[in-house]
């Protein structure tokens, strides 16, 4: 059996749209658009840069129903790219590009191998002494233990075994094809080439059970370097299992604790070196940064007043940092999870509110029965706007009170 290197990818989910980048900013959404096909690409530079002998995909190359075929033309042309370079690739179908979903494939160059949705298939490479072992989906939401009904290992050959699987469970992620960590270690493969799991994972070394998580983020929630392992196997063994990065853009969640804070210039200040070290981390890569900002005393009153400022605040701060880097939302929090103001989402409505003549109307309809049993004095500072806004039957001037009294009242607690 020769000693070798292969790449263990997944999770490709080529033109799936990175969440969030196209509804505030453009011109970044322009820079990171096609950044799935990038990280792919470079899954292909690192298997040619690295001599691998061949490439495993466990699952979700495809994000769903092609909208036109250049994805797949796309996919064509970047495994010919390793067929020509004399490296081989097996891919495996997962949920997202099951064959329930994508109605055809187009017909792959020699050398890359689609593994069966009938029943497990096996790929030999007798030059290497490998057995690759799949079975790719059928319908996109399979539920059942397919890993049970995988081939058994071959004597003599080193086995790996490609599965796209939620494994015991795992939050964020469907818990298709569910198995036991027990049962594919009991299996006798030398390695387990997982996908379906965003983040990477070495779940297993006695055998290998490996996510290499997704190649490319494409929410907020999916934080940190992404792309593929870097496989080294030598006298019928593993010997290493390196991720490597290969995504094009980068998320982060940057939690800014600027509670005790003299002022707002020192706040800021903080928020400004805390995106600094995002930056610095995401290694040259573009990125988008969600910013939740707990704040007290006055700087935590100021922004609690004025919601959208502090946002213009931190993203005017994030310009001046870098010019890769983009904020995709700001949260103002008294602690870790409660947020401080109105979200913006809320505020945007009752902006849209205040213009609308319907909507006008139909305040003015609910609280007309209401305004003959308002006492004179409601002896209430917060509420007397909205007493006096009612009197006088002003629908727009009773929505803007409403508004800023709640705002008022979420903020209350604070020094």
């Amino acid at each position: 059996m020769t000693d070798f290197t292969f790449i263990h990818a997944a999770d490709i989910h080529l033109d799936s749209p990175l969440a969030g980048l196209s509804r505030k900013d453009e011109a970044f959404s322009e820079l990171v658009r096609g950044a799935t096909r990038r990280a792919f690409s470079n899954v292909v530079d690192l298997a040619i840069a690295e001599e691998a002998r061949f490439v495993v995909i466990a699952g979700d190359l495809y994000d769903g129903t092609w909208k036109d075929q250049a994805t797949g033309q796309f996919a064509i042309r970047e495994l010919a790219r390793l067929t020509r370079a004399g490296i081989r690739a097996v891919v495996l179908f997962g949920n997202h590009d099951a064959e329930s979903r994508v109605s055809r494939h187009f017909t792959p160059p020699e050398g890359v191998f689609l593994l069966s949705n009938r029943q497990c298939e096996t790929v030999r490479f007798d030059d290497l002494g490998v057995a690759i072992h799949g079975r790719s989906y059928r319908e996109a939401a399979t539920t059942e233990n397919i890993a049970a009904t995988y081939c058994p290992p071959e004597r003599g050959m080193f086995n790996i075994a490609a599965l796209h699987t939620a494994l015991d469970g795992h939050d964020g992620h469907a818990n298709y094809a569910p198995c036991s960590l027990g049962e594919l270690q009991a299996a006798g493969h030398d390695y387990w080439a997982l996908g379906h799991v965003h983040e990477p994972a070495i779940r297993s070394e006695h055998p290998h059970i490996v996510f290499p998580g997704n190649t490319q983020g494409r929410n907020v929630r999916e934080t940190g370097a992404k792309g593929a392992m870097l496989v080294r196997v030598a006298d019928g063994a593993v010997r290493s299992v390196e991720h490597r990065a290969c995504d094009e853009a980068r998320w982060a969640q940057v939690a800014a604790d600027v509670r005790g804070a003299g002022d707002y210039a020192e706040a800021l200040g903080e928020i400004r070196r805390l995106l600094a070290s995002s930056v610095r981390e995401a290694d040259g890569r573009p990125l988008a940064a969600r910013v939740t900002v707990m704040a007290d005393g006055a700087v935590g009153r100021r922004m609690r007043a004025d919601p959208a400022w502090a946002e213009g605040e931190v993203r005017a701060t994030a310009a001046g940092v870098s010019g890769d880097l983009w904020i995709e939302k700001v949260r103002l929090a008294t602690d870790d999870t409660v947020p401080m103001g109105l979200p913006p989402e809320l505020v945007q409505l009752l902006e849209e509110a205040l213009n609308d003549p319907d909507c006008a109307r139909a305040v003015a309809a609910a609280t007309a029965p209401l305004v003959a049993k308002l006492p004179a004095d409601v002896g209430d500072a917060d509420i007397a706007p909205l007493v006096t806004a009612a009197r006088a039957g002003d629908s727009a001037a009773l929505l803007g009170a409403a508004r800023a009294a709640v705002a008022a009242r979420l903020g209350e607690g604070e020094d």
